[in-house]
């Protein structure tokens, strides 16, 4: 129960690190995400932008029509689609064969913006990691000795650093709200572990 007890200890230490660094690793990534020139900060979508501007449309039904294609043009020109032209109403299907266009092409952006900031975080981690000297396999060898386990004993000591260390930096870009799941679920278990040392003590 007592080794069991000290790697409960350990793997908890190692998930506050995680946590600290995804904290650092999340702030840097927002302060990315501020200028407007940033390739991390999210473009609205066109039916975000169409939901937005519904209340504040003309009440007649034709500038209705004008205001939402001039609310889509806007939309259409942050993904740096064709503009609609508005001296001739689009029809009904055309409309929505533009915003689905236009949807595909934002979906397939944000995408490629998610990766773009799952790579920096990646990044970020393991320059964080490296700068502090927190080694995944390090920390967790006395619990799991994964050196031996997966064969990487027979890395050299620089090698088997570089991957922990790129390790500790796809465990930061996890997020900090996913350690802090992680923590709270090693609390129960530590509470549900204690409360079965007493009862086996007890008897």
């Amino acid at each position: 129960m007592e080794q069991f007890s000290n790697a409960l200890a350990v793997i908890g230490v190692y998930f506050a690190l995680m946590a600290v660094l995804a904290v650092m690793v999340e702030a840097i990534i927002g302060w990315l995400k501020i200028p407007s020139w940033s390739p991390l900060q999210g473009k609205p979508s066109p039916n975000d932008v169409l939901g937005e501007v519904a209340g504040w449309l003309p009440k007649g039904e034709g500038e209705v029509m004008r205001g939402r294609v001039k609310a889509l043009n806007k939309a259409l020109k942050e993904i740096g689609q064709t503009e609609l032209p508005l001296e001739k109403m689009p029809t009904v299907d055309e409309l929505v064969e533009t915003i689905g266009e236009a949807t595909t092409k934002h979906i397939k952006k944000e995408r490629s913006r998610r990766a773009v900031i799952r790579l920096v975080a990646i990044l970020l981690g393991m320059g964080f990691a490296a700068l502090f000297q927190i080694d995944t396999l390090q920390l967790l060898a006395p619990v799991f000795e994964p050196a031996k386990g997966l064969g990487l004993n027979t890395l050299d000591p620089i090698w088997a650093q570089v991957v922990g260390l790129v390790l500790s930096g796809f465990a930061a870009s996890a997020g900090s709200s996913f350690w802090h799941d992680q923590s709270a679920r090693l609390r129960g278990l530590k509470a549900a572990s204690e409360a079965v040392g007493e009862m086996v003590a007890g008897r």
